[in-house]
């Protein structure tokens, strides 16, 4: 019995969002710089389910899955314009495609080499997407093919961002070495990526007509995809296809959908009550006894992304920095590529950082859904 009733809706509602907004703030600390603020929430959710605090199965966790996971996925792609970054990105797009043909390489090694039993499919949806997209694709892929094995999903996520982390310090580190550097004919003296090609706006005061607006407009796109995935008669096409809607709309009517700077911080906060729920419904002990055999299937999806990456850069002459960036765009997505890229002195990549970022959001569901398709 936890101490709020499963069918206390309101109490619910209560803890889990002022636990979001408690998670949002502490991410600005040095305490949340060095923590993912995913995982901080997650253990949030394991600490409060498994101190009877809250129980897992009520009707709030429920609404969060199947409600707000699709509205979160079109919110996160409102900046998904193709024209723009097609158009701006050159070798760090190209980068950017080299590494996921690793992470998708990577996921079918990991699949021949590791016993991962029941849930095969689902890992292999769910990494794969993550490894492309980042953390929103592993969420909006994990709800399309209605992977509901809380203690599973939580120790992958985990996996995720520990072995995704270790990874961005391998990144930040290869400049620093010499035969790699060498390889590439890279010059860390060199100002040629000083220059920056964009100015990044500041961004626009929150207001509140443009966050309705928002909402509304990723309710009307679920309810058209819903409609469109019935009438193919499977269901997790829906991702899919709210996907495809989401990006041409950004691609084609930019300059409207562009303006709506609120979804995407709607969006995150979403996705962190999702992740909420799959923490208060996470079983400890099987989590831990998943969590080794799944950190080592993301090291190898991430060693053959890397491999694959540098030896494609290498023949068709991508520079190392751009290489970099876009693994960092494709694995941890757009404001750690982005800060990395400035962060390395690389301002003129910040931008390519973001846009890159931004269309694996689009690409990982497909990808994802691929695998899951093939093997289930």
């Amino acid at each position: 019995m936890s101490l709020i009733l499963a069918d206390n809706d309101f109490a619910m509602w209560a803890i889990m969002l002022l636990l979001v907004a408690l998670v949002l703030r502490l991410e600005k600390t040095h305490l949340g710089q060095k923590v993912s603020g995913t995982i901080m929430i997650i253990l949030a959710g394991v600490t409060l389910a498994n101190f009877n605090i809250i129980s897992a199965s009520n009707n709030v966790f429920s609404t969060i899955n199947t409600t707000g996971v699709p509205i979160a996925i079109v919110l996160l792609l409102f900046n998904a314009n193709l024209k723009k970054i097609f158009k701006e990105c050159g070798p760090t797009l190209i980068a950017f495609i080299f590494g996921a043909i690793g992470t998708t390489l990577g996921t079918i090694i990991g699949l021949k080499m590791l016993p991962l039993g029941e849930f095969e499919a689902e890992l292999a949806a769910t990494f794969s997407a993550t490894f492309i997209g980042g953390s929103a694709n592993f969420v909006g892929v994990a709800n399309a093919i209605d992977f509901t094995e809380g203690s599973v999903m939580a120790a992958s996520i985990a996996a995720d961002n520990v072995v995704g982390v270790s990874f961005m310090a391998l990144l930040i580190a290869i400049p620093s070495m010499q035969f790699i550097a060498k390889k590439f004919s890279y010059d860390p003296t060199s100002n040629k990526y000083d220059n920056v090609t964009e100015v990044i706006k500041d961004e626009k005061p929150f207001a509140i007509e443009r966050a309705v607006l928002s909402l509304g407009v990723a309710f009307f796109v679920v309810v058209v995809s819903d409609v469109l995935s019935v009438m193919l008669g499977y269901p997790p096409a829906r991702l899919l296809i709210l996907t495809a809607i989401t990006v041409m709309m950004a691609t084609f009517a930019h300059e409207r959908i562009g303006k709506l700077t609120e979804a995407f911080p709607i969006g995150i906060a979403i996705m962190y009550l999702f992740l909420g729920a799959v923490g208060a419904s996470v079983d400890i002990m099987t989590m831990l006894e998943s969590g080794m055999l799944l950190a080592l299937f993301a090291v190898i999806i991430l060693s053959v992304h890397l491999v694959t990456l540098l030896i494609l850069c290498k023949i068709f002459k991508i520079g190392l920095p751009e290489a970099i960036v876009g693994s960092n765009a494709c694995i941890l997505g757009p404001p750690t590529a982005a800060a990395m890229a400035g962060a390395l002195g690389w301002k003129s990549l910040v931008t390519p950082a973001i846009l890159c970022g931004t269309l694996g959001y689009a690409m990982a569901n497909f990808i994802g859904i691929t695998f899951f398709g093939i093997l289930s």
